[in-house]
């Protein structure tokens, strides 16, 4: 192995300058004489130097000379990694890997993924009478193949910034440098979790920011790569009609309704946390729909929207603070309390027995015939809790007094795909239907089907105990606030319409009536997307790399190698200083017999290094100059402890 400088003299020919013109007269001598025949020529007017002719045979041994003079210029050796064919196929992959990843991030953020994910496949593998059969999920293309390509990247910029360390002493030996910044140089003992910490110390500041990247790449952008992109299930919308199976009659109400089963099913849902019956939210009453038809049966419903009308009936309610009250018999522990109140024009009677049987009293009445302009009708409620001691026996006395109103509302219904479950959403287009039976409806929900203890005169209806268990599931310390009764009432009478309506006022339409209503299927697909936060730190990174990459191919080509060969383990290290003047401290005994074969710390110890010059002589030979020993050290003088002790 050689280090190139002005070559030392060789047995074959040298192409110099000084001596190429010399070479190739004697190479010319050399040659037999061969007759050399000339035309003879017209005379003419000369127009410049006259040319000698030489022979076509003579021509050819010329050549032959300036080849073999050229031969013997040996083609400097630098390391694979450096040459400009790996900066360029680096930086295409660096570029092409932060264009393919901005666009998937913006086609990530546009279309909500940027690819569509299908079902997992299986891999069938048969040997004889053996068979193997395994299922593989995608997951493997989006996690573990990035982590793959960046860890074959980050081997190959680990492959350029190793090479630029190793060819970094041979370059500061062009300029010339101390002993530890030129043939003491080596940075492969360094490990790369913290090479580029040294290199700064140095002043290596190219390799040292190359080297923090390549440890940027295993430690940040490798472990990235495994969570660059993640499956989103993104909802899609798709207008479809929907057929209509069943419409609402206001008409169909019947004029005798058993109202246990509703109350049933309201309790059920209110107070025990069961279902509502499908078409209905316990708030409005629905028509009944098919799915649309033609759907795949592959798309993954979510949800069902359907422009349609619900159909449902509130209370506003008052507490009542002007009315009379009087008991009939004035004492004992029994008694009939008569109600008289007047709400907004609109009187309200009720008489109703109290007795110690209830614990909690609500009763309840209807006035389905209130005057002109004080609305259509009311309904009322007196609650209190039995107190023997109260002068009417309740206490915590509440008389509220309600307004019905029946509408029809345009809205969405929001379904699940199998209209298991619905919720109404309404907008603001509200009408008024009342049912041809709303009368019969507000009179028979109050009073029918009384239970309670039947030693009282008279007992809360189904209606009135509801309200009081929907109370008590909420708080059971505040069943009589009047607060909790004017939410409560209305909530529940809600419901017990919502429910009469879906089961009771709703027609089968005719199949040679075919009508549909316009919505909305919602579906998901399983979609590949980008992870922004993870793409942004891949794509500054990689951005890092490739700045360095381009400015690694600047720099490297400003200076020529140095190497004739691929150096080759200790014998090309040997080759490399035959001829150095730093043989002399090589073959010094001192640092083999007192440092125990340390050489570098002996030559600290002896010289005063760092202000020495080391290059590389006209002749390829490394010298070294301005060594100097390093001074004695100063004897320590005694401190003022130790002097005065002796």
């Amino acid at each position: 192995m050689q280090a190139l400088g002005p070559r030392a003299p060789s047995s074959r020919l040298q192409a110099t300058p000084g001596d190429q013109s010399e070479n190739l007269q004697a190479a010319i001598d050399t040659q037999p004489a061969r007759p050399v025949v000339f035309q003879p020529s017209r005379p003419s007017t000369p127009v410049g130097p006259e040319i000698p002719l030489i022979s076509s045979e003579q021509r050819r041994d010329q050549d032959h000379v300036t080849k073999i003079l050229h031969i013997d210029q040996p083609r400097m050796w630098r390391a694979k990694p450096l040459h400009w064919l790996s900066f360029l196929s680096m930086a295409v992959v660096e570029i092409g890997i932060i264009t393919a990843l901005v666009t998937l991030l913006v086609l990530s953020n546009r279309w909500q993924g940027f690819v569509a994910i299908g079902k997992e496949f299986d891999v069938s593998l048969s040997v004889n009478s053996m068979h193997l059969q395994r299922t593989f999920g995608k997951s493997f293309l989006w996690t573990s193949l990035p982590a793959f390509l960046m860890t074959l990247l980050s081997l190959g910029f680990a492959a350029i910034v190793g090479s630029y360390s190793e060819e970094l002493p041979y370059r500061n030996l062009h300029d010339g440098g101390s002993i530890d910044r030129t043939v003491c140089l080596d940075y492969r003992r360094y490990p790369a979790l913290y090479k580029y910490w040294p290199a700064w110390k140095n002043r290596n500041l190219t390799l040292g920011f190359g080297a923090f990247l390549a440890f940027l790449t295993t430690i940040v952008l490798v472990p990235l790569a495994a969570h660059l992109f993640q499956p989103v299930y993104p909802p899609f919308a798709m207008r479809k009609d929907f057929p209509v199976v069943s419409v609402y009659n206001a008409s169909s109400l019947l004029a005798i309704v058993d109202y246990a089963p509703i109350i049933g099913i309201v309790a059920a849902v209110r107070v025990y946390g069961g279902n509502w019956p499908k078409w209905t939210d316990g708030a409005y009453a629905v028509a009944e729909h098919n799915r649309p038809q033609g759907l795949s049966s592959s798309l993954n419903l979510t949800e069902l929207q359907i422009s349609a009308s619900g159909y449902s009936a509130t209370l506003d309610c008052r507490s009542l603070v002007e009315y009379s009250l009087a008991r009939n018999p004035p004492d004992g522990d029994t008694a009939t309390l008569a109600l008289d109140a007047l709400d907004m024009g609109c009187n309200v009677s009720l008489t109703a027995g109290v007795g110690p049987g209830n614990e909690i009293y609500l009763a309840s009445v209807s006035n389905t015939n209130c005057p002109e302009g004080s609305g259509i009708s009311r309904i009322a409620f007196l609650a209190g809790r039995y107190s023997s001691s109260s002068t009417y026996l309740l206490e915590d006395m509440n008389v509220i007094a309600c307004m019905p109103s029946y509408s029809q509302t345009t809205g969405n219904i929001v379904s699940s795909p199998g209209f298991d479950s619905i919720r109404f959403e309404p907008t603001a287009s509200i009408s008024e239907m009342r049912p041809g039976g709303w009368a019969l409806f507000e009179k028979q929900l109050v009073t029918l089907s009384n239970i309670g203890n039947n030693n009282s005169p008279d007992f809360t209806s189904q209606f009135g105990q509801l309200i009081l268990d929907v109370a008590r599931s909420k708080n059971a310390s505040l069943v009589l606030d009047t607060g909790m009764l004017l939410e409560t009432i209305p909530s529940v009478f809600q419901s017990v319409y919502a429910v009469l309506a879906r089961t009771r006022m709703f027609t089968k339409l005719p199949e040679d009536q075919p009508r549909t209503d316009a919505g909305l299927i919602i579906y998901s697909e399983s979609r590949l997307a980008t992870v922004s936060w993870s793409s942004d730190i891949t794509i500054a990174i990689i951005a890092a790399l490739t700045v360095f990459t381009i400015w690694l191919a600047v720099l490297v080509p400003r200076k020529q190698p140095m190497l004739a060969e691929e150096p080759r383990g200790i014998l090309s290290g040997a080759a490399l200083l035959a001829n150095s003047n730093l043989q002399q401290y090589i073959r010094e005994p001192e640092w083999r017999e007192q440092y125990g074969e340390r050489l570098h710390k002996w030559l600290k110890r002896k010289f005063d290094l760092g202000k020495e010059r080391c290059t590389m002589d006209e002749h390829g030979i490394i010298k070294v100059s301005g060594l100097k020993d390093r001074p004695p050290e100063r004897e320590k003088k005694p401190s003022a402890s130790s002097s005065s002790a002796a």
